[in-house]
């Protein structure tokens, strides 16, 4: 891979990420995350952008990762999940790509009962660089025009 495809791939990369971080600020300040008391005391929540590298099965992967984490400690024993995440995956026979919104939650929620769910999610194999990098780029749009996947966790608007 050239100096210049890098750079452009980087580059691209960085641009999703700021997307999807701006994206889920908004969820962040939109929603009262903080349990169903409200007090802030018994409640635990974090917003967490994350650009994560690792090799899986001697493949190596980038994977844009945005996450809410909520715990009402009145009555979750874990914390609840509401993700946004894209990973490529770098094969012999080419790029791997994945896009979701996944919520893993501790109890019913709105619309959803306590599981794991996935609402969202696509998948491609045996894409090259710039195939990749459009695959990102329109599920990043996609992911970011998902506004109706808080709403129907049941939170109350701030």
């Amino acid at each position: 891979m050239g100096e210049e495809k890098l750079a452009r791939f980087l580059l691209s990369l960085d641009r999703f990420q700021k997307q999807l971080a701006e994206f889920m600020l908004g969820r962040y300040l939109e929603f009262d995350f903080s349990g169903d008391s409200g007090e802030e005391d018994e409640s635990e929540t974090a917003l967490l952008p994350q650009v994560l590298l690792d090799v899986v099965d001697g493949t190596p992967e980038v994977t844009l990762h945005h996450g809410i984490t909520w715990m009402d400690l009145t009555r979750d024993l874990e914390p609840n999940e509401y993700r946004l995440a894209v990973t490529l995956a770098f094969t012999e026979a080419g790029i791997t790509a994945e896009a979701l919104v996944r919520l893993d939650l501790e109890r019913d929620m709105g619309e959803w009962p306590a599981g794991v769910h996935t609402p969202y999610r696509r998948h491609a194999e045996g894409l090259d660089l710039d195939e990749a990098l459009a695959f990102v780029e329109a599920r990043v749009g996609e992911l970011c025009r998902r506004y109706d996947d808080a709403a129907r966790l049941g939170l109350v608007r701030r």
